[in-house]
């Protein structure tokens, strides 16, 4: 994917272009109806018909049929309705032609993925259309067309981007797993923790309503939320018994050792990472750690009773696993306190697409 802010510029950009477009297609709309209504009155009431020759008169067909056709030679209520006819042809095109344009400015704002190579053929096939446009002004007609050509080649360099992004993209997501997975290591925990913790984070994003491109991102940026570890010393990490007070501070540390590691860190996954580590032992009753902050990110939220969730059914060094129902119910229990509710309540109703990760992921 492209980075947000280059895909909210274009979405912006799109937009306001096929706003011009909407409007200007309502413009040629009403020509197009006042020059057939001039057609018409031509007809019925020729002392009206000094009113549209301006309008018909300088259509390039009208001016071409006048020279060789001998238009301008027919009764003047004859030449003003064919003339008022073929400017309202001429103006439902250009109409038409506008509401190609349109179509592809909606879709920079709908789309994911804005540009795509298909999209850019099209482009061009529909940029010698726009010639038939010179049946009213031929240098229009040029200029479109050319618009419409330029556009084409927009569209394909910015497939070409797209395509170089989500290489990226790939890449950067293979290091991010490679680098979990080394987190979790250390601690003697297991990769699937990871897959586990980064499918019931999507689950729940999905569920609160996040776009399908958010919740992969924050499926990719949860496998970090533990990156902090890495500063913790191992032998804490590892201890089969319970904590000194000590010792569980410095545990409480690694959310604050994590948002330094990924600091300086460029990309929006992995800012997201950065907001994961930092904010996923907070809690709504301002208890949590590592500031103690009530009002986190959706995402810190959605990632707290992912995290918590998992820790809960699996093995550690200091704990046998609880049984699913156990689990689930410490959960539920927390919301409002620990956890976010509507976050909760999210979890409880995809219950079952949950479990099925933790069947299919176990350890």
């Amino acid at each position: 994917m492209m980075e947000k802010t280059t895909t909210a510029r274009i979405k912006q950009l799109g937009r306001a272009l096929a706003v011009v477009c909407r409007i200007t297609r309502l413009m040629f709309s009403v020509a197009g109806i006042a020059a057939l209504a001039g057609s018409i009155v031509s007809l019925i009431k020729p002392d009206f018909i000094e009113y549209f020759e301006g309008m018909y008169k300088q259509n390039f067909i009208y001016q071409i049929l006048s020279a060789f056709a001998g238009i301008g030679t027919m009764e003047d209520r004859y030449a003003a309705a064919i003339g008022c006819f073929i400017t309202a042809l001429s103006f439902f095109a250009l109409s038409y032609y506008m509401r190609r344009m349109q179509n592809f400015f909606v879709s920079l704002i709908e789309s994911e993925k804005p540009f795509t190579t298909p999209m850019a053929k099209r482009l061009r096939r529909s940029s010698f259309a726009f010639l038939m446009i010179a049946v009213y002004n031929p240098l229009l007609a040029i200029v479109l067309c050319l618009f419409m050509y330029f556009l084409s080649y927009l569209a394909e360099y910015g497939a070409y981007l797209q395509e170089q992004a989500d290489q990226t993209n790939r890449i950067q997501g293979e290091l991010i797993y490679s680098f979990a997975e080394i987190t979790e290591n250390k601690s003697r925990q297991t990769g699937q923790h990871i897959r586990r913790v980064s499918e019931y984070s999507k689950i729940l994003a999905q569920a609160m309503g996040m776009s399908p491109e958010q919740a992969e991102n924050l499926k990719l940026a949860s496998t970090m939320h533990d990156i902090g570890k890495l500063l913790v010393p191992g032998e804490i990490l590892e201890k089969p018994g319970k904590l000194t007070n000590e010792e569980f501070a410095e545990i409480k540390k690694h959310p604050s050792f994590g948002g330094q590691l990924l600091d300086h860190v460029e990309g929006d996954v992995m800012e997201l990472a950065k907001t994961v580590a930092l904010e996923h032992h907070e809690r709504p009753d301002g208890k949590g750690y590592p500031t103690g902050k009530t009002d986190g990110s959706l995402e810190g939220r959605i990632v707290a009773v992912a995290d918590v969730y998992d820790a809960l059914t699996s093995r550690r060094s200091y704990k046998e696993a609880w049984a699913e129902d156990r689990a689930y119910q410490e959960i539920v229990k927390g919301s409002g306190t620990q956890f976010d509710p509507e976050v909760v309540e999210a979890f409880k109703k995809n219950y079952d697409k949950i479990s099925e990760v933790r069947e299919k992921y176990k350890d």
